[in-house]
């Protein structure tokens, strides 16, 4: 009866900590801080992974609130900008505010990437086709005739 029990309180205390996990990922987006906030090792998180699919599904859901706080992070970086202190002879003296250019690029790219994509279109002369199909088929016709 007392392993009953025993094994009991062990469930709960694991589905307290994996809950508890699923709380906090989103907060420190980094599987070592969250588990060392969690009280856990990393190993013990990578087990419940493989082992326990609800737990794998509420980690799906928390890395994408993850993804959203990083994404916040992003957007107060490069269109807020971050204040920046200004030192004169060892003294703070103001401060300068910075925007990050490339965290918006990554932004127009993520939001809108029909758009803002990377293109790279080869092209031949004069913005034709850099080979035209029916000089690809003659080109095969002769390769097998001469076989």
């Amino acid at each position: 009866m007392g392993t009953v029990k025993k094994s009991k309180r062990l469930a709960h205390r694991q589905a307290f900590y994996k809950e508890r996990f699923l709380e906090k990922y989103p907060k420190y987006c980094q599987i070592d801080k969250t588990a060392k906030a969690t009280g856990i090792d990393r190993s013990t998180f990578y087990k419940w992974l493989e082992e326990d699919a609800e737990f794998a599904k509420g980690f799906e859901d928390a890395k994408k609130r993850a993804v959203e706080t990083l994404e916040a992070e992003a957007y107060r970086r490069a269109v807020k900008g971050v204040n920046k202190p200004i030192y004169y002879k060892g003294q703070r003296c103001g401060y300068v505010r910075e925007y990050s250019d490339s965290l918006l690029i990554f932004l127009l790219k993520g939001n809108a990437p029909e758009k803002y994509r990377e293109r790279h279109e080869l092209v031949g002369a004069n913005g034709k086709p850099l080979l035209d199909i029916k000089e690809v088929e003659v080109r095969l016709s002769d390769v097998s005739n001469t076989g």
